[in-house]
């Protein structure tokens, strides 16, 4: 019973010793110096990954220590990267970086090893290898995607080709849409919504772009007078239940114009404007909206206003029903509609809003533009005090002539 004793505590001393050693080794190892690292690799010369970073500080036996690691663990991916990235710079042997980079995806099919290789084929412009490994690398990366999506446009530039090689993933899709609004590819993003509100499904789209991304972007094509993409953007989420309005047409081209659904203030809906002395609530269960004037309102200001589709130069006529309660009339509200993005053309002003309790304003639409700003603009009336008082609008439409 004593031998046995004696040996327990003899097992245990060398355990906590072992450990000790271990602890110092780890210490070491974190220091992360010219010296630490060496010292740790002395104390516990079997861990390759002690033997791997200390190849970084000899360049001399760099080969030799990385291949030493990787006998100790052959799933020491990180090694093999390395050992293909000395061939590639150190050696320019090309193929021989291929198949250590191709060796470390063999024995970790996780992100770096895969976004190794998409660097590597596109440093080497081997286009048909570089998409299959964006794929991969954005099928499962954890990180901003955006770098792999400018190496895309960079090789190729092709945006059918790109798209097929975008990843049916949400968290990919809705940055790609951003990454194409921010360098213009405006003709490219609805096929990415498209692709997205699907992907999605019944997932909370709020979590995915309807209320932040797609609205900026919306709103980019808009005052860039980008009618079919931004169409084609406003359908897919329309279709898809994210939005609950109407797709606007050159026939029918106001959109919410019984005040029903709550603004979305984006796209294709009503924008109220913030201006000090005016008041823009809407009532979506007594389908109406009340401008409130305090009389300290600027001489002439945007109310309220929303992009409409038409066909340039028909003729179309715009509708509504007003009730007014000002102090004095006129008004000073009336419709303009402005061509966008085509500054030189002139806008069109209807006759004064409130002069009835319906109105009709006929006008041919301007040559030249295909999206077109209706807004609802006050201007003080010469001779006139600055309105006070509620103006409400009940209803807007157009119809085409």
């Amino acid at each position: 019973m004593s031998l046995v004793r004696y040996l327990l505590i003899a097992g245990a001393a060398a355990a906590t010793c072992y450990s000790f050693v271990l602890a110092r080794a780890s210490w070491l190892f974190q220091q992360d110096n010219a010296t630490s690292v060496p010292a740790a690799v002395r104390l516990v010369p079997y861990n390759s990954s002690y033997l791997s970073r200390l190849a970084s500080w000899r360049a001399d036996e760099r080969v030799a220590l990385l291949h030493r690691a990787i006998e100790l663990n052959p799933f020491d991916f990180q090694s093999l990267i390395q050992l293909g990235i000395d061939s590639e710079f150190q050696r320019h042997d090309d193929a021989q970086a291929e198949r250590y980079y191709l060796s470390a995806f063999d024995v970790n099919k996780m992100f770096l090893p895969k976004w190794t290789l998409t660097n590597f084929y596109f440093r080497h412009e081997r286009r048909a290898e570089f998409l299959h490994w964006a794929t991969a690398t954005l099928a499962i990366t954890p990180y901003s995607p955006e770098p792999v999506f400018t190496q895309m446009w960079l090789l190729s530039a092709k945006p059918a080709e790109i798209a097929r090689a975008i990843p049916d993933r949400p968290r990919i899709l809705l940055p790609y849409a951003w990454f194409l609004s921010n360098s213009r590819q405006y003709d490219a993003i609805p096929p990415v919504v498209s692709r997205l509100v699907a992907a999605v499904g019944k997932g909370d789209p709020h979590a995915w772009g309807r209320d932040d991304l797609l609205p900026q972007i919306e709103d980019r094509l808009m005052a860039e007078g980008e009618r079919g993409p931004a169409l084609e953007i406003w359908a897919s989420m329309v279709k898809a239940g994210w939005l609950h309005e109407a797709i606007p047409s050159n026939a029918h081209a106001v959109t919410n114009g019984q005040f029903r659904t709550p603004f979305f203030r984006h796209g294709f809906d009503w924008m109220p404007a913030n201006v000090d002395g005016a008041r823009i609530e809407q009532s979506p269960v007594e389908g109406l909206v009340r401008v409130q004037l305090s009389g300290d309102e600027p001489e002439r200001c945007t109310l309220l206003q929303q992009y409409i589709p038409l066909q340039a130069g028909r003729e179309y006529t715009l509708s509504w029903q007003a009730e007014s309660r000002l102090i004095d009339m006129p008004s000073g509200l009336s419709w303009k509609l402005t061509p966008v993005a085509q500054r030189e053309q002139a806008s069109l002003s209807s006759g004064d809003l409130s002069a009835a309790e319906r109105q009709d304003w006929r006008f041919r639409a301007p040559l030249h533009a295909s999206l077109y700003l209706l807004s609802l603009e006050y201007g003080r009336p010469l001779g006139h005090l600055r309105a006070r008082g509620t103006v409400t609008l009940r209803s807007v439409w157009s119809t085409e002539q």
